[in-house]
């Protein structure tokens, strides 16, 4: 199993200090982490993309990564999610084909929609319309990617006649995954386009999940894909410390600061914030690195999945804290769960 980490750039009071880093120092921590992960050697760095929000500073996805593509060399440069159903598909083809290019091919592009509100309100765009854009616009980056010259039209931008981006992606078939969370809308839309899937597991109970993960590749078969392209994967919110109980007793804070500072859509959140509840049977993983390594083993049993995505750099924590959590991942957890996974997808 690759294991990765995915940052939206959460920039938060520290709940011990009450310091608050600037947009611009903790755009600077985003990058840095990216350098640490891939010298720890994480598998991907992922980077989501948020708007308009108080919580998050990262809405513009692959200027980041670009900036961390001159940094690095090897790691997996991902984003989580790029937000297609809100985007023009033809500037997302553009701008992710130059990331592309930068990277030498390490581009990986997970494919969603916004679940807040906002963005379809300023960009002018009906709320009701978000699963409809998302495979319309999908389908489209798709064509874009892998056709010379795109001639179409739809229903949520203007036709296309004969158009040809610029740059072209490096990599020979599209770098693109589906994301998902608890309805079977989008595991139906990966399976119809043979993309490989990561589905929004950070919220709810691990086993609320497992029904989306056999869909998928229920439908995958009944499609007559082979097995081995039938490719998952998950996130969750982590902290590792040295001791369990290290780990708990710091990150309770940070994590219900977390939860504090999120203004979510009414419904998206399944309870109110239980700590113990969370690290215990719950989505959230946090504990020593056997622990960790535990967990991380029980979700993959459970799910079956390639690639788990890790959320640490959440909550205010402070880089220092971070980064010797990373280190913790990097040195004792990575190493214990490499191989799992590798029966199916071995080549993600």
């Amino acid at each position: 199993m690759d294991i990765g980490t995915i940052t939206f750039g959460t920039l938060l009071n520290d709940p011990f200090t009450g310091h608050r880093l600037t947009q611009r120092e903790r755009l600077a921590e985003v990058v840095g982490n990216a350098v640490l992960a891939e010298r720890l050697g994480f598998s991907w760095y992922a980077v989501g993309e948020h708007h308009f929000g108080e919580r998050d500073v990262v809405s513009a996805p692959p200027v980041v990564l670009a900036a961390i593509a001159e940094r690095t060399s090897t790691i997996t440069l991902a984003t989580g999610t790029t937000l297609v159903a809100n985007r023009d598909p033809v500037l997302v083809a553009e701008d992710y084909a130059t990331l592309d290019l930068l990277s030498d091919g390490r581009l990986q592009l997970i494919a969603g929609a916004s679940f807040f509100e906002e963005p379809y309100a300023v960009f002018g765009q009906e709320l009701d319309s978000r699963a409809d854009r998302k495979r319309e616009n999908l389908e489209l980056l798709l064509r874009l990617w892998t056709e010379d010259r795109v001639t179409w039209s739809g229903g949520f931008r203007p036709a296309l006649e004969e158009v040809r981006v610029q740059p072209r992606l490096l990599q020979p078939q599209p770098p693109v995954w589906v994301s998902g969370g608890s309805k079977p809308n989008s595991v139906r839309l990966a399976v119809d386009l043979g993309l490989p899937m990561v589905f929004g597991t950070t919220a709810r109970k691990p086993e609320s999940h497992a029904p989306l993960f056999d869909l998928y590749r229920t439908l995958w078969a009944e499609h007559g894909r082979p097995a081995a392209a039938a490719r998952t994967g998950a996130a969750s919110h982590v902290f590792v410390a040295d001791t369990t109980a290290e780990a708990r007793s710091l990150w309770r804070e940070y994590y219900g600061n977390y939860f504090a500072g999120a203004k979510l859509p009414a419904g998206a959140r399944p309870g109110p914030f239980d700590f113990d509840a969370l690290v215990g049977p719950g989505a959230a993983i946090c504990g020593s690195p056997a622990e960790v390594v535990d967990k991380l083993g029980r979700l993959h049993e459970l799910w079956g999945h390639q690639l788990h995505l890790l959320a640490i750099d959440i909550g205010g924590i402070p880089h220092a804290t971070v980064a010797r959590a990373m280190e913790l991942v990097g040195t004792e957890v990575i190493p214990q769960v490499a191989g799992l996974g590798r029966e199916v997808g071995a080549d993600v």
